[in-house]
């Protein structure tokens, strides 16, 4: 099979970026502008569509507000069905509270990306229904070498042969590792999110027309 060393990763991260077009606004963290917004966007995405998260953080900004003072006093009910459209929304609206209280207790987000990885991580995962994937997303935005780990990456790595389970820090870890040269894991993410959504989708995958077709290793035996 196709030998996946760092000439394989940099022959895709080449391939990816030249047939997929990321457009401004494709994801929802694009209409948001600073650290608790872009946060705030990851958790309205959490299993759910794009079309679903970008539709809840709109109506979320307009009918009552991102801000945390607004958050945190907001009734749960009420941001509950504003971002009903988002799935999950009674859980997310207690994790959005909780972390817009965190921000009034004094936790600065932006001060916080000051800090290395395992700090930033710490802090975050401490607010429960914040998890890793949540966490890494945002710090790979900010330009931490790290990248989140969603459905997609972890159906692609699997196929691709780069992790042998679908354990998170696992497949993170090869990731990372395999496209060291990358100096945009969130760039990386989200190719590897549209190529998943496009292509190599849970059934029945487009591997015909797939433009890294002729270096899957599930598809070429050397």
């Amino acid at each position: 099979m196709h030998r996946r060393d760092k000439k394989w990763a940099r022959r895709v991260w080449e391939i990816l970026n030249r047939s997929i077009s990321l457009d401004q606004g494709q994801f929802v963290v694009d209409y948001a502008k600073d650290p608790f917004k872009i946060l705030l966007s990851i958790i309205l995405s959490q299993n759910t569509s794009e079309k679903n998260s970008i539709a809840a953080f709109k109506r979320l900004k307009e009918e009552i507000g991102t801000s945390p003072e607004i958050l945190a006093n907001v009734p749960l009910e009420k941001l509950e069905e504003t971002i009903r459209i988002s799935g999950l929304y009674k859980q997310k609206a207690k994790t959005i509270k909780r972390l817009a209280e965190e921000v009034l207790h004094g936790l600065d987000i932006n001060e916080l990306l000051t800090h290395d990885i395992k700090h930033i991580r710490q802090t975050l995962l401490s607010i429960e229904g914040i998890g890793k994937k949540t966490v890494d997303v945002l710090l790979a935005i900010y330009g931490k070498r790290i990248m989140g780990i969603d459905t997609h990456a972890k159906r692609i790595a699997i196929r691709w042969g780069i992790a042998k389970s679908s354990n998170y820090d696992e497949i993170q870890r090869a990731y990372v590792e395999l496209f060291d040269f990358v100096d945009n894991y969130d760039r990386l993410h989200k190719l590897i999110i549209i190529l998943g959504k496009k292509f190599c989708t849970s059934r029945k995958p487009k591997c015909d027309i797939c433009p890294i077709n002729t270096l899957c290793p599930k598809l070429n035996i050397e």
